[in-house]
């Protein structure tokens, strides 16, 4: 095969935007609602956009139904074409409860105006020229990072957020009960007419012969595994939830040194939303359904407490035994107020 003929073997997309693309990335339940609109009143940052498409490349390579040169070169085509549809105001979300609608998006009046604006070649000119930065919302694309870098290269900014296993606990058996329902896109395998989502691809036996309390703690801490062993890249940095609501104007320093992005809106209606900075860490806001806070005004401790209980009677033994390894394994790496907590216990 000659070499023009191998050329077309090949997906590619050498011809891209200059722009930024930031990946804000975690498990499910993380957070991560709490930080974007923080990155989102950066200067230059776009408003967010809650993207499965990213994180569905990212799961299918990660499941070998993708090679690279495919995965990457989507990964660019989809990042140009959401950039320069925004641009052109393509991409606004009118619903004003949703995280992401225009009511929760920082200088929301510019996305209107776009919408009368002409499209052409003067539109890639100004995205080149001031480097508008794409804020992507994603589950689990950290499988995928190889290939985003990759397709991106020094264009990509990646964000992973990280949370205690004991405060995701709730959200996933929530969540998980009314897995099977219609307008839950997760992929997923399908065996026994029974969802099995992506990620518990190799322990399908072990996902169906589980109840709701041990799926949600085996998809935490093997979540939290593959999280951990995935591929770093320069162009990358992970926060912590907890640091990130008890410690918040530290943190978006943080933020924002590692974006080069100085903040631009501000962050009072934000902070006051998602209530942070706060004393304590389970003291914040809902939001969705299916998030999960403290009901009462108990101290930390026993909230922390409370939810060590809840797994210890609801789950089995060897399951148990299990998420507290990821607990264990998570207060030694990310060190907080539940980590003192826990040494206690």
């Amino acid at each position: 095969m000659d070499t023009a003929d191998s050329e077309m073997n090949h997906l590619a997309k050498s011809y891209q935007f200059s722009n930024d693309i930031i990946v804000i990335d975690g498990i499910w339940g993380v957070g991560k609602s709490a930080i974007s609109p923080v990155v989102a009143s950066m200067r230059g940052v776009e408003k967010k956009r809650i993207d499965p498409i990213i994180e569905y490349l990212a799961a299918l390579r990660w499941l070998g139904k993708l090679d690279v040169d495919t995965a990457a070169a989507m990964i660019a085509n989809y990042c140009d074409y959401f950039t320069y549809h925004n641009a052109i105001g393509r991409e606004v979300n009118l619903r004003l409860r949703d995280d992401s609608g225009l009511k929760n998006s920082p200088g929301w009046a510019r996305y209107l105006w776009r919408a009368f604006r002409a499209d052409g070649d003067h539109v890639e000119a100004d995205i080149d020229k001031t480097n508008p930065a794409t804020l992507l919302i994603t589950d689990l694309s950290i499988v995928g990072i190889d290939v985003l870098e990759k397709a991106l290269g020094t264009r990509l900014k990646f964000i992973e957020v990280v949370r205690h296993p004991l405060h995701l606990f709730n959200y996933y058996r929530n969540y998980l009960v009314d897995y099977s329902r219609r307008r839950e896109f997760t992929l997923s395998f399908e065996r026994q007419r029974e969802r099995i989502p992506w990620i518990a691809r190799d322990w399908p036996d072990l996902y169906l012969t589980s109840s709701v309390s041990d799926r949600a703690a085996l998809l935490i801490s093997r979540s939290q595994r593959l999280v951990s062993n995935s591929s770093k890249i320069d162009s990358m940095m992970t926060i912590a939830f907890e640091q990130f609501v008890t410690d918040t104007n530290s943190q978006i320093e943080q933020i924002s040194d590692f974006l080069g992005r100085p903040i631009h809106y501000p962050l009072r209606g934000v902070k006051r939303r998602h209530r942070i900075p706060r004393a304590e860490v389970s003291s914040g806001k809902a939001s969705n359904a299916r998030s999960w806070i403290s009901s009462t005004s108990d101290a930390e401790v026993n909230t922390y407490r409370d939810l060590l209980r809840l797994v210890n009677d609801s789950c089995t033994r060897e399951v148990s035994a299990e998420f507290l390894r990821a607990v264990e394994f998570y207060e030694m790496s990310w060190p907080s107020q539940l980590s003192e907590i826990g040494r206690t216990r």
